[in-house]
């Protein structure tokens, strides 16, 4: 029989005649899906767009002379690129900042003529047309601005933009401009630029374009010759990886967390395949006694599980790109917008077939499994209804190497947890996952025993549910899978992060300890610049009730592709950093002669206490001895804390970015607050960036609250997966009744009420979601350690473990799915005709 032919008579045949089996089996499989595109689709938006705002204002530049830090870097590189480089066909200055109109991040770009040989949206801008007219000229931009459609100017109108008066001279509306910040941002001829971001005299980045022929290597080395540590030299896109870096935990933890959901699809579809072989047993062994071989019938059945992995894929290619364009705008950790980028919906080439790849490779090992239940008996053995013929056999060898294999991937997980370093520390929960359901599956028919001896407690129904679970022992596994994977990742997600949130105050101690920061940036957000005018701190000192003003800044800093935040101490400051060090460290960094770093940036940098680390600093190059790795929650690539004299020096960023105030004792804590903040008003002297006055513990609550939200994210997923599970779930325990409709039609036949049928579908039920659920929770714990570990590694976090009453809530939910999933179809079982459930095949 041709292959079509025979895949088209014995198994779409089938399909078609099973619908339901078909749709849920197809919805589950498109969940999975949906949330590995929507969780790909979505992180990869974050480079992607950032990667898009640097081709449009980089252009065809082959390479990127970035600041090392907040305060740019100087001017006259350019000229000394020019003259010392030979090589380099355009050099071209850039500012690149951003200032605060209306309480909002505006973009400012800025450059000379020169950036006209490299495209890009200022080369859009300097020659745009508009109606009849020509473009904008130089002339207009040295007194003038071209402003994008988000801030609402019109053409000619006057504005006064961080404290510089400026000419509207030009509204750009056009798809060269668009990746700018969402159309909020401000193009203008260089030196007005610098006016209006208080640059006077310096960049943020030197584009430059190799001359034809030229190598870029070459090209950069000779570069990094000129700049000699003052300049990070990168390729134009390297911002990009840096929002990857940033966004890797949440991205990271997210899939884990989809991927499992393709496990619970392939539970299902085990379910599905071995419900389909055993209707089929006596047709198949009909087959086979006719000469029909093993090979090709088990290629059709593999073949039929890869159509449910191909068709539920591709459909669930089309809802991630739904859920991809909602998650986009509430992503829970860092954005591209925090480097000025519009950010907008990339679907990155690869995730489509990573998706489809992943649920077919799915279903066909699910496929697999089932497909043993027949085509490893002769055909005479396989017209024997159920897996009777098999019951009785003892672990083979897969059994035993699914056994030994588990306990070997769960000792992985732990090491793995416990001596891997960085982001590969992920893979501890993911072996660990799969260790444990090998074990289960080893030990099936002592599950299987367990579940007949708990049914066969709830008498007469109870000993009649216990003999069908003991007929499908493949079918019970799954099935206790499923409700265990439910559990589990209930557990195990819910546990972890709450535990991380748990964990944040003893991480961040001493954050909390000044009764209040003044700052040039909001409670939510890191106050890494701009600098507060120095009035500021002569006017809070001066305020009644306060006893004491302490500044310090916080500085962002890209060490070569990687981008870091540095602090910087200063006598008297309250800082995680001086709690978590000891006294003497702390001394010797004030003295300048060393620093402390985080262990997330130590990873990155390879190095450890007693280790020197040459910084590249607006200044040159300079040396500092580690003298202290500490916990500290971090993203990015690390965080560090060094002498705040050293940091302005180095640097060049003389001031502070924050001020810690100290209330003097019995004095009114709210009457000063307002006074404090009035001053600090009062001294920014109406400036366009506003300052900011919130209390210490204002601050902690709104670092643990950052934390929440991403972990929110990994949250909404695991209730996500527990949908997929609550759908596979009733799934087998409705499709388990319609199988053996025949046989309760029997049964009533013989005088059983329709209570008793309802109480024996109910009873294997009750069975299945008690010992699941004990799996369930073993196994989350497992999972709520492991993550913990995890998650203590990605995020510099001495995560401390600690049991969640949330456990009960999960195995009570396991509960009520397995009832609410078998009630349905054990009332439809009991109102059965018997006459037409006993001729029903």
């Amino acid at each position: 029989m041709p292959a079509w032919t025979r895949v088209r008579v014995l198994n779409l045949r089938e399909l078609r005649s099973h619908r339901l089996r078909v749709i849920t089996s197809l919805m589950v499989i498109m969940v999975s899906s949906m949330l590995i595109v929507a969780v790909l689709g979505t992180y990869g938006s974050l480079s992607s767009s950032v990667r898009q705002l640097s081709s449009t204002v980089s252009g065809s530049a082959d390479l990127d002379v970035s600041a090392i830090g907040d305060s740019g870097l100087e001017e006259s590189l350019v000229d000394a690129i020019r003259r010392e480089v030979p090589q380099a066909a355009t050099v071209a200055p850039l500012v690149q900042s951003s200032v605060s109109i209306d309480g909002e991040q505006v973009s400012v770009l800025g450059s000379d003529l020169t950036i006209l040989g490299l495209g890009g949206a200022i080369r859009s801008v300097l020659t745009a047309q508009s109606g009849g007219g020509g473009g904008v000229s130089s002339s207009e931009l040295t007194s003038g601005i071209a402003v994008g459609p988000g801030l609402g100017y019109r053409v000619g109108q006057r504005v006064s933009v961080n404290g510089v008066d400026a000419e509207v001279t030009r509204v750009v509306d056009s798809d060269a401009a668009a990746p700018i910040n969402n159309g909020r941002f401000i193009v203008a001829f260089l030196p007005l630029a610098q006016r209006i971001t208080q640059q006077s005299g310096r960049l943020d980045s030197i584009l430059v374009k190799a001359a034809p022929g030229v190598d870029t290597d070459t090209l950069r080395a000779d570069i990094e010759r000129v700049v000699d540590g003052r300049a990070v030299v990168n390729n134009p896109d390297f911002r990009a990886k840096q929002v990857e870096t940033a966004s890797a935990v949440t991205r990271d933890s997210t899939l884990l967390v989809a991927l499992i959901s393709l496990v619970i699809a392939a539970f299902l579809v085990f379910n599905t395949m071995n419900m389909a072989v055993a209707s089929r047993r006596k047709m198949l062994a009909m087959v086979r006694a006719i000469g029909g071989r093993r090979g090709p019938l088990v290629r059709d059945l593999i073949g039929e599980a890869a159509l449910f992995g191909l068709v539920g894929g591709l459909i669930g290619i089309g809802f991630g790109v739904l859920a991809g364009r909602w998650l986009i705008g509430r992503l829970p950790s860092v954005t591209a917008e925090g480097f000025g980028a519009t950010l907008t919906y990339h679907l990155p080439w690869y995730v489509g077939p990573v998706a489809v790849v992943a649920c077919v490779l799915a279903c066909v090992a699910a496929s697999v499994l089932a497909a043993r239940s027949v085509f490893a008996l002769s055909p005479i053995e396989a017209m024997v209804p159920g897996e009777l013929s098999a019951r009785d056999r003892g672990p083979g060898v897969i059994e035993w190497a699914a056994g030994v294999g588990g306990v070997a991937l769960v000792a992985a997980g732990w090491v793995i947890a416990y001596t891997v370093q960085g982001r590969l520390v992920f893979a501890a929960a993911v072996v660990s996952s799969i260790g444990s359901l090998l074990f289960f599956f080893a030990i099936t028919k002592p599950l299987v025993r367990a579940v007949t001896a708990l049914a066969s407690r709830f008498g007469g129904p109870g000993k009649l549910a216990a003999v069908n679970t003991e007929r499908t022992p493949r079918r019970a596994w799954a099935t206790l899978m499923t409700v265990s994977v439910a559990v589990s990742v209930g557990i195990g997600t819910s546990g972890a992060m709450n535990d991380l949130v748990g964990s944040v105050s003893g991480a961040l101690d001493g954050l909390a300890d000044p009764d209040l920061y003044v700052s040039s940036q909001p409670v939510e957000n890191i106050p890494s610049g701009p600098i507060l005018d120095s009035s500021i701190r002569d006017r809070v000192a001066a305020v009644p009730g306060v006893e004491r003003v302490v500044g310090g800044q916080w500085a962002t800093v890209n060490l070569g592709e990687a981008r870091i935040l540095m602090q910087g101490l200063a006598p008297g400051i309250q800082a995680p950093y001086v709690k978590k060090a000891s006294p003497e460290v702390v001394q010797q960094v004030l003295d300048g002669k060393g620093i402390i770093i985080s262990k997330v940036l130590g990873r990155a940098l390879d190095a450890g206490v007693g280790d020197e680390i040459r910084l590249a600093t607006p200044t040159g190059f300079h040396t500092l001895k580690v003298l202290e790795s500490v916990d500290y929650v971090t993203l990015d690539s690390g965080t560090a804390a060094m002498s705040e004299s050293l940091l302005a020096q180095w640097f060049q960023r003389p001031g502070n970015s924050f001020l810690q105030v100290t209330y003097a004792p019995g004095v009114d804590e709210a009457q000063v607050r307002s006074a404090v903040d009035a001053a600090a008003t009062s001294a920014a002297g109406g400036a366009s960036q506003p300052v900011y006055v919130y209390t210490g513990e204002e601050t902690l609550d709104a670092t643990r609250a950052s934390v929440e939200r991403s972990g929110a994210f990994t949250i909404a997923i695991q209730w996500i997966v527990a949908l997929v599970a609550a759908v596979a779930l009733l799934n087998t325990l409705l499709l388990s009744v319609i199988e053996r409709r025949r046989e309760l039609g029997v049964l009533r036949a013989m005088g059983a009420s329709r209570t008793f049928i309802s109480r024996m579908v109910l009873a294997e039920a009750a069975a299945i979601a008690a010992v699941g659920s004990v799996l369930g929770v073993l196994s989350g714990e497992l999972l709520h350690v492991i993550s913990d570990k995890v998650l203590g590694v990605t995020t510099s976090v001495d995560i401390g473990y600690a049991p969640q009453y949330s456990t009960i809530l999960y195995v009570v939910v396991a509960f009520g799915l397995c009832f609410v999933g078998a009630f349905l179809p054990a009332a439809r079982a009991a109102r059965m005709n018997i006459s037409e459930s006993i001729l029903d095949e």
